[in-house]
């Protein structure tokens, strides 16, 4: 008696089985998504450090071909286009706009030889222009800060 009461559960849980199979797939979560990985910014307003003169408009994509990304970046050690979103990267405010180190260059100081993107800027545009007559790379004032229209 309990063999037979043993295979009628056993037939019973096969059955079950059976008619649960046979009525439509079984639902397979699906897996999630990867999260997106993020772009490079293509460009970037560059404010930080404005106080007299219009803030920057900078082309930063424009700029992949010309040179590396520790060029502008020199604080993150071997910062790329392939590798950016794994790394922590420091805006140039944040060490240039109130420096530890008196060397540090500071962006309050408007002189090409004392204003970290003057300084970083102007000397990579002049060194480029050398080399290619035809650039557009800007190296005067109102090229990168345009006249701010006056509000009446």
């Amino acid at each position: 008696m309990r063999k037979l009461f043993l295979m009628t559960i056993i037939v019973m849980t096969a059955l079950v089985a059976l008619v649960a199979f046979a009525t439509g797939e079984p639902e397979v979560p699906e897996a999630p998504e990867a999260p997106e990985a993020p772009a490079l910014p293509v460009d970037i307003t560059i404010d930080a450090c404005v106080d007299t003169k219009a803030a920057v408009e900078f082309p930063h994509k424009a700029h992949f071909e010309f040179a590396e990304c520790v060029d502008c970046h020199h604080t993150t050690e071997g910062l790329t286009a392939e590798n950016f979103a794994d790394m922590e990267i420091a805006t140039c405010g944040s060490c240039h706009n109130e420096p530890e180190k008196a060397e540090t260059p500071k962006c309050s100081e408007k002189s090409t030889k004392k204003n970290p993107y003057h300084i970083n800027c102007i000397v990579c545009h002049k060194t480029y222009k050398k080399e290619h007559a035809d650039t557009t790379a800007p190296t005067k004032c109102t090229a990168c800060h345009p006249k701010e229209e006056k509000s009446e």
